[in-house]
This record gives C-alpha cells, sequence and structure tokens, in this order.
C-alpha cells in the first residue's frame, strides 16, 4: 500500500518555483530543490517528476496564482480601470517576501534562453497569453471610451508589456518600490493620448 503524502503539494509548487525564479532552470540543481522544499531527491522525483516537470508545474503555478486576479481585473467598469486593476495587483507582487511573486518566472525563463525547446515555448506561450489579455482589455477600453488613445490595441499592449517587467526591475533597485505607483500611472497615460 502507498505511503500517504504529508506535504502539500500547491506549497511545495510555490516552493519549487521561488527556487527556479531565484536560480533560472539551469541553475537550480536537486541540491537547492531539496533545500527549497524541505523533501528528498526521491520525493521530488516521486511526486514531481523529473527536473523538466518540476519546472513545468512551478511555471503553470506561478500563472495559475497570478491568473486568479483577472476575474476582478475584467469585472473592472472599462477598460482603463481593468488595466489600472491589474498593475496594481502586479505592484502587490513587486512588494511581496516571496521571489516568485517579485519576479517573473516567465520572463526570468525566456530570459535564460533555454535550450529545451518545449520549456521555451511554454514560456513563450504564457508571455503570449498576458500580452493577448492586455491587448483585450486596451481594446475594451478603446470601445468603452475609457481610453482615448487610436494607437492600435497590440502596439499599446507592447508598451504595458514593457512595464510589467520594467516594474519587476524596478522594484529591486534601491528606492524603486516607492516609486512603483508613479512609473503605473506614466504607463497609464500612455493610453490618455492620441
Amino acid at each position: 500500500m502507498p505511503r500517504e503524502r504529508s506535504f502539500s503539494e500547491p506549497e511545495v509548487v510555490e516552493r519549487l518555483a521561488d527556487a527556479f525564479t531565484t536560480h533560472g532552470f539551469g541553475g537550480t540543481s536537486m541540491a537547492v530543490l531539496q533545500e527549497a522544499t524541505g523533501l528528498g531527491k526521491q520525493s521530488l522525483y516521486n511526486a514531481f517528476g523529473d527536473k523538466a516537470a518540476m519546472y513545468r508545474q512551478a511555471v503553470e503555478g506561478s500563472v495559475s496564482r497570478f491568473s486568479a486576479c483577472l476575474p476582478a481585473v475584467q469585472a473592472a467598469p472599462d477598460g482603463r480601470a481593468a488595466l489600472a486593476r491589474l498593475f496594481e495587483r502586479l505592484v502587490e507582487d513587486c512588494r511581496s517576501d516571496q521571489p516568485s511573486r517579485q519576479r517573473c518566472i516567465v520572463t526570468c525563463g525566456l530570459l535564460e534562453d533555454l535550450e529545451d525547446p518545449a520549456l521555451r515555448g511554454l514560456l513563450e506561450h504564457k508571455w503570449l497569453a498576458t500580452h493577448e489579455f492586455i491587448r483585450s482589455q486596451v481594446e475594451r477600453g478603446q470601445r468603452d471610451g475609457s481610453i482615448a488613445s487610436r494607437r492600435p490595441s497590440a502596439e499599446l499592449a507592447d508598451q504595458l508589456m514593457l512595464a510589467v517587467s520594467g516594474l519587476r526591475v524596478m522594484a529591486r533597485v534601491p528606492g524603486g518600490a516607492q516609486r512603483l505607483e508613479h512609473s503605473v500611472a506614466a504607463q497609464l497615460a500612455l493610453l490618455d493620448s492620441g
């Protein structure tokens, strides 16, 4: 009869995400994963599969956690308010004490330039899904009149995606965390002009 697991899978996935976000896929050894999770190598393999499978689960867990805010974002009264809510959540994450919330595992992975095409494809898919969500909210705002800019929605989404990554970097430099709201306001102001 198999032994019952004595750990919370979501908590372990969160710790895996912290480790991979901090050290990158290539820099995260099994020893690092064991230390981060408090589990032995065999327990990790039995529960989550090989290192690539652990990474995929860490990416999915991080993205799912962030995506949990999307219903509240979509419930905003207009497209601009939806984007403001999304960026409020981002600022909250940037100020977190958890590495996997402070940094974006997807962005970190894309910067690492992973050789595994399946992992790279997963990260690209997640990045594009976020871009598409932001683009859809820009279009919503253009339709409902809350966004004055008539620039193409994909172009505005590109600029806002730059802000998403840039805010995470800004939060990590001295004094940057105090400037996040001002920077968000400046980025959202781009939506007000032709």
